[in-house]
């Protein structure tokens, strides 16, 4: 099932502020196992790359992105037309040059930085990209770098527990 798109029709509904469908049984079996399936595809001829998540018993459900739905004027109780695929493309986001060279002089902040998922890394790279001049993005990547650093170096927390106004009362 590599390139072979699965067409299915589902209609959208709402799981606290997100649109989902439903991906039908036969396609989840076909599409691949696990938690989290990468999948690129359409709506309505919309282009959209996405991963579907497990509802359970070996089931999927597709989150419909807001600018597919707004694009489309669609919300709760429309049924779409979708057509998928397992998506082998990697989902690395491009790291701008100055946060490469920045990471490779600071081991330690590389090291928090590729222990991120790689959703997390891609907004993050979003984010520190997400500028008008150079100087900002270098002055964000110089944040971002100390804040990891600091990270690193802070002793973890240890749970203490909290003794009680009467059990200090009776010492």
């Amino acid at each position: 099932m590599d390139s072979e798109y699965l067409i299915f029709s589902s209609r959208i509904y709402k799981i606290g502020m997100v649109r989902f469908v439903d991906v039908p049984a036969d396609v989840s079996k076909q599409i691949g196992e696990g938690a989290h399936v990468p999948v690129m595809g359409t709506v309505e001829g919309v282009p959209f790359r996405s991963t579907l998540v497990s509802r359970g018993r070996g089931a999927y459900r597709l989150a419909i992105h807001g600018d597919i739905r707004r694009k489309l004027r669609l919300d709760t109780g429309a049924v779409v037309e979708i057509a998928i695929r397992r998506d082998q493309e990697s989902r690395e986001p491009q790291l701008p040059p100055a946060l490469v060279l920045a990471l490779r002089n600071s081991p330690k902040a590389q090291q928090m930085f590729r222990g991120m998922t790689t959703a997390l890394r891609r907004q993050i790279v979003r984010y520190l990209v997400a500028v008008k001049s150079q100087a900002t993005l270098e002055r964000r990547i110089r944040k971002f770098v100390e804040r990891l650093e600091r990270r690193t170096a802070a002793k973890p927390k240890t749970k203490t527990k909290k003794r009680s106004s009467a059990r200090k009362a009776r010492r």
